[in-house]
């Protein structure tokens, strides 16, 4: 769950509206990550080889992905807390 110290202010609401649904997708995906993870626990393990159903694969590929999203939403709102709107190159070591 968010800490309540990490939740954007009224002052950055005012100057960032989208950061509230910014927050609120993020807070959902983490929750919807771990409910992934709760209902296929096979892929916690660190033992291997392994036998995975098609359920547990596809489980594994949206947990890889959702990381990928909380990462670039993470990489977002830093720019926003930055005020940094100008235009520039961009590479996976932003």
């Amino acid at each position: 769950m968010k800490n309540v110290h990490e939740l954007p202010t009224p002052m950055d609401l005012m100057e960032n509206p989208q950061l509230a649904v910014l927050v609120a997708l993020d807070t959902t995906l983490v929750a919807a990550l771990r409910a992934l993870l709760a209902a296929h626990e096979d892929l916690i393990d660190d033992v291997f080889p392994r036998e995975i159903t098609a359920a547990d694969y596809w489980a594994g590929r949206l947990i890889d992905l959702g990381g990928q999203l909380a990462t670039t939403l993470m990489k977002y709102r830093s720019v926003l807390g930055r005020g940094n709107q100008e235009a520039q190159s961009f590479d996976d070591s932003f």
